[in-house]
């Protein structure tokens, strides 16, 4: 362990020594040649500077692999780094569940909640720029409390007579905050004479209700 920090403190001192005699002989030449620095606030960059290069990550950044070259000049001693952003693992309620390995920045996971339980917020959380993950959803615990009649419109604004994959969720409506699985109410030959129809769904609401 001592050792390697001591190569790693001898590999810092011979860089800047090696960058400030870089510096003296181009501004003898009269001309200075740009290196392209890595920034750190980007998503993604490279981390190292050629010949003698110190790769590692910052921050919200991790690396996502190593190289002799990167994007640019090989190193003589040492390697690079691709540093990316990743959020980290994302927290989960105890009675959900999150679907998804990848955690760096731009990708995607999704939530589901236990047999019971009402996801209530966006089902997918995506990793930003910052580091940190979009707005978890929560699971509400749900008691049901059988099945109740409602109309065909009650339950999307709209009407196709027809009650099948149509459900509700929000302000408790005939004491349901969660109306699923829905099915056309038979009713005779007068349903056919109506374009929006009866459904016949269970009806939920919050336990702490």
């Amino acid at each position: 362990m001592r050792l390697h920090v001591v190569l790693l403190v001898l590999l810092g001192t011979l860089q800047g020594l090696f960058s400030q005699r870089s510096t003296a002989d181009e501004e003898v030449s009269g001309e200075m040649e740009w290196f392209p620095q890595p920034k750190p606030w980007e998503d993604t960059y490279w981390s190292g500077t050629a010949p003698l290069c110190l790769g590692g990550c910052r921050g919200r950044h991790r690396e996502l692999k190593t190289d002799r070259c990167g994007d640019s000049s090989c190193c003589w001693v040492g390697f690079k780094s691709l540093c990316r952003v990743n959020c980290g693992r994302p927290d989960v309620d105890y009675n959900g569940v999150v679907y998804g390995n990848d955690w760096w920045v731009g990708s995607l996971v999704r939530y589901e909640c236990r047999t019971g339980f009402l996801l209530l917020g966006d089902p997918t959380r995506v990793c930003q720029s910052d580091g940190r993950w979009t707005p978890k959803p929560s699971c509400l615990r749900m008691c049901q409390r059988g099945r109740v009649e409602v109309n065909e419109r009650e339950l999307s604004g709209t009407c196709s007579s027809t009650c099948a994959n149509k459900s509700y969720i929000g302000n408790p409506k005939l004491g349901c905050s969660h109306l699923d699985n829905c099915q056309n109410k038979e009713t005779g030959w007068k349903r056919f004479f109506s374009q929006c129809v009866p459904c016949v769904c269970d009806c939920s609401i919050s336990c702490s209700e």
